[in-house]
């Protein structure tokens, strides 16, 4: 069911890529869309073979909600968001524990191994109503129950220059990369970095947006109108109407300031505790829309741009139509 190849990189461990050929050879027949899935391969650990069956076989629960990312797309501020729609604005809770904890990362363990730790038995083991579980796999690599049973589904995609700076910083800071910003660049675009391919996560995700259990939105939507789209999602998850009150306050308890400055909005200093960590690392850095343009040359925006306009040219979408002007 899985093929997967070498290849040589910059990471710290080794790494493969890896393709989901289905039951009849051709691709992951459980996913709605219809298209040529041996284009689509993804950049993870070597690791994570040893336990991708076990992650195709997860078995979800009638009222799962997945949060599916990119990795650095605003994965935190959604968990943070959907988790207190998901249970009527408990904030005490929220303000004493940290979203992995309340919404444990699926595949955490197969791409960053912790002793005695099992991500996929954590997720199994989350009490409630209404488990809330984030991952960063592309559809392809998805469990197929998502598919099959229709478990909702929020993707936060966000523009790949910004994904691509906050990204390096993470990776050097977690001390997953040892080089130059230019080869960090340079490997994204061959898809060489974890995750890779980016545009392919997020185009597959934008095709399937109409889909009644896809609820698809963007880092700069929430940036720009972050009312608008905690309205959107409540009605999405079938959660109580929120009064101006309710809204005021989420609006608070998710602004940038206020999570970066919370013991534990903000993870950096359990995550020093637990690994090896450069002295500078920051989980949570600037919080912006356009932070790329003073930390990216204009040669790797340029060669970033390239990339787009060919990757999106197939599918006939410009990167305005999905991320606005950035």
């Amino acid at each position: 069911m899985y093929a997967s190849r070498s290849i040589e990189s910059s990471a710290t461990m080794p790494m493969i890529q890896v393709q989901c050929t289905g039951p009849n050879g051709l691709g992951p027949e459980w996913v709605p869309l219809e298209q040529d899935w041996k284009k689509r391969w993804c950049t993870l650990p070597e690791l994570y073979k040893r336990d991708a069956a076990r992650i195709d076989a997860f078995e979800t629960k009638e009222n799962d909600v997945f949060v599916v990312t990119f990795m650095k797309s605003g994965t935190t501020w959604m968990q943070e968001l959907a988790w207190l729609l998901l249970n009527d604005l408990d904030f005490e809770r929220a303000k004493g524990s940290y979203p992995f904890h309340r919404s444990p990362f699926l595949e955490y363990t197969l791409v960053n191994p912790v002793v005695g730790m099992d991500s996929i038995d954590l997720c199994n083991k989350v009490v409630g109503n209404s488990r809330l579980l984030k991952t960063h796999l592309p559809a392809q690599l998805l469990p197929r129950q998502i598919w099959k049973q229709k478990r909702k589904i929020i993707y936060v995609a966000r523009n790949p220059k910004d994904v691509v700076i906050s990204s390096y910083h993470q990776m050097i800071g977690l001390c997953f990369w040892e080089s130059s910003l230019d080869e960090f660049v340079d490997q994204y675009l061959k898809d060489k970095i974890l995750y890779t391919s980016q545009w392919a996560h997020i185009i597959d995700f934008y095709r399937m947006r109409n889909e009644e259990n896809i609820f698809f939105v963007t880092y700069e939507e929430m940036s720009q109108d972050l009312e608008d789209v905690i309205k959107r999602l409540s009605v999405f998850l079938g959660c109580k109407d929120l009064t101006d009150l309710e809204v005021r306050k989420l609006l608070n308890h998710l602004s940038f300031k206020n999570i970066k400055g919370s013991k534990f909005g903000d993870p950096t200093s359990h995550i020093r505790t637990v690994r090896k960590t450069t002295e500078d690392f920051q989980f949570l850095r600037r919080g912006i829309v356009g932070s790329y343009k003073d930390e990216l040359s204009p040669e790797q925006q340029d060669k970033i741009n390239k990339w787009t306009t060919s990757f999106l040219k197939e599918y006939g979408i410009s990167e305005s139509e999905i991320f606005g002007n950035i």
